[in-house]
């Protein structure tokens, strides 16, 4: 009894996580692309397990550090980790379509080589999570998506970082992410 009520306590505060978008700078969003850079990254959630420090004076510009206080084993099926919200206007033009997402990251500690990236889309279509090699002078991961032509609408489109996938609380530190329309689906 008491797992399944866990289940579905994480996963309405995953879905009222996903509503709550902070004030200030938007990201930029165009017919063919999302671009969350800048003072947009204050935008970015902590899911369950995940923590999040917004650094605007970082540094070569500003820069989200995010943690995960948990492991990606024990809470990644609970919670999409800090993400960014996938605006409704954009969203919707994703169905049917093939995505590129491209997260700029580069970590502090030598001993973290690795973090969990994904697209979430709560209902169908999400890619889980993915893992990607990380490096202190930073790199840009990447992550190729087909967004199924019945992928529901709503609000719920979420970039997901794990940022520690042993949940050590090592931080890496987040430049920018982009969500770039590719090509429908089957024409790449």
């Amino acid at each position: 009894f008491f797992i399944p009520l866990a289940a579905l306590a994480a996963t309405g505060l995953i879905c009222i996580a996903m509503q709550y978008r902070p004030l200030g700078q938007d990201p930029v969003v165009t017919d063919t692309s999302f671009v969350m850079e800048g003072s947009a990254l204050a935008q970015l959630i902590p899911g369950p397990g995940t923590e999040i420090a917004f650094d605007p004076a970082a540094p070569g510009g500003p820069v989200a550090r995010l943690t995960a206080t948990a492991t990606l084993e024990a809470a990644g099926a609970l919670s999409a980790g800090v993400g960014a919200v996938i605006p409704p206007e954009f969203e919707a033009l994703l169905p049917g379509r093939t995505i590129d997402v491209q997260i700029t990251v580069s970590n502090a500690d030598p001993e973290l080589t690795e973090l969990g990236i994904g697209y979430f889309t709560v209902g169908s279509g999400d890619t889980g999570w993915r893992m990607r090699e990380i490096m202190a002078e930073g790199v840009v991961l990447t992550l190729r998506h087909d967004i199924p032509a019945d992928a529901p609408l709503g609000n719920n489109d979420w970039v997901g970082i794990w940022p520690d996938p042993q949940g050590a609380g090592r931080p890496i530190s987040i430049r920018r992410i982009v969500v770039t329309i590719v090509s429908d689906v089957g024409s790449n």
